[in-house]
């Protein structure tokens, strides 16, 4: 133009002419996923042109507002514990053989049943039976003192003077 050099990229080139031209990249196609509309714990899934969202698994609710199962154990029910974002059992793997469980707020208590003892968080074993004591008599030795008798009334000591003696246990004297 009016004999001065004029220095331009040819078509689909771009950049600077004195130093590099380039080509010119290709238009981005945009993505109706990018970026995406569907919030946290979500994916999003192009379908038709149109972003459709759905919750991550293993969270609940629905986009944008989707969530852990749980965050606290009051978010779980009362016999549910919340451990990694999940409600579950707090008492799976938490007591020892033979023990049981119960969940109380939330928490595992470990207890052996009856007629079982041990460490509910190792083992529980049945415990023996009761030795048999012979049974208790009053009588042995004597609580009615001297010229008298004791008779076993049930577990109770019955005590009356001897024949020939008069008075009251332990008081007893001869006629």
């Amino acid at each position: 133009i009016n004999h001065i050099p004029v220095c331009r990229c040819p078509d689909k080139m771009s950049g600077n002419p004195f130093i590099q031209c380039v080509p010119v990249p290709a238009p981005v196609e945009p993505t109706p996923c990018q970026p995406s509309p569907c919030g946290p714990y979500s994916q999003c899934r192009p379908v038709n042109g149109q972003s459709v969202c759905s919750c991550m698994a293993g969270y609940k609710g629905s986009p944008p507002a989707c969530r852990p199962e749980c965050v606290v154990n009051s978010d779980c029910g009362g016999n549910e514990a919340c451990s990694n974002q999940k409600c579950v059992n707090p008492c799976i793997g938490t007591c020892g053989v033979g023990a049981r469980c119960e969940v109380i707020n939330h928490n595992p208590i470990c207890s052996c049943p009856p007629r079982f003892t041990g460490d509910p968080f190792v083992r529980c074993v049945s415990m023996p039976p009761p030795i048999q004591q012979n049974p208790i008599n009053p009588c042995a030795p004597s609580p009615c003192g001297p010229n008298a008798q004791c008779r076993a009334v049930g577990e109770s000591p019955s005590c009356s003077c001897l024949p020939e003696f008069q008075g009251t246990p332990p008081n007893c004297r001869p006629e």
